[in-house]
């Protein structure tokens, strides 16, 4: 995609991954490729005006419905360099304004930006050490928090242990060693408690 990048001085210029997740798109800005990303901004779903024009004159197609699946129709997560301006009914939301090229997300980067979304939606309770931040020495069973996917609580609490040797790109494990996003979301913090589930 060879769209040019805009100029205004409210649009916002960033490298990162698009998904949609929990029922929502978002962007997750990221440094660099495969670091710990910054922050999660909610998006509207829609392209700005002269962005949608753009869409529609290159697919030759001026119906097109012009949000943001458009922009990669095979792909719910993706990578790539975006440029984000406030929506116009709500400053709370972003619509993507250009989107000069984009990629495939890698696996890590997609597991990261659902923790960073996660994280964002519900923030990381008093005494636990999130996730994205500090990570619990490697294959010590600790009490691990995420967001649940049951209306009738926040969180989940389970034990699990961070494995990246024996499994770098799903290094969250429950002590079964199944991949914790097997059986939900993915770990957004945790707490040591070696005093009351160490090995006996």
């Amino acid at each position: 995609m060879n769209q040019p990048m805009p100029s205004a001085r409210d649009a916002v210029h960033s490298y990162g991954v698009i998904l949609h997740h929990r029922l929502a798109w978002w962007l997750v800005d990221f440094p660099q490729l495969d670091a710990m990303p910054l922050r999660a901004r909610k998006l509207s779903g829609r392209l700005t005006p002269a962005l949608a024009g753009w869409l529609r004159a290159e697919t030759g197609d001026p119906g097109l419905v012009c949000d943001v699946a458009a922009l990669n129709p095979e792909s719910r997560c993706w990578a790539g360099e975006f440029s984000l301006v406030p929506a116009h009914n709500d400053a709370k939301l972003f619509d993507i304004d250009a989107h000069p090229w984009g990629a495939e997300a890698g696996e890590l980067e997609c597991r990261l930006a659902r923790t960073m979304i996660d994280a964002t939606l519900h923030p990381v309770p008093a005494g636990f050490i999130a996730a994205l931040g500090i990570l619990p020495p490697e294959n010590e069973p600790v009490l691990a928090i995420r967001v649940s996917g049951y209306t009738c609580c926040t969180f989940e609490l389970l034990t699990a242990r961070y494995m990246p040797t024996y499994r770098p790109r799903s290094p969250w494990r429950d002590i079964s060693n199944d991949a914790v996003a097997d059986s939900g979301g993915d770990i957004i913090g945790w707490r040591p408690a070696t005093e009351w589930i160490g090995p006996t």
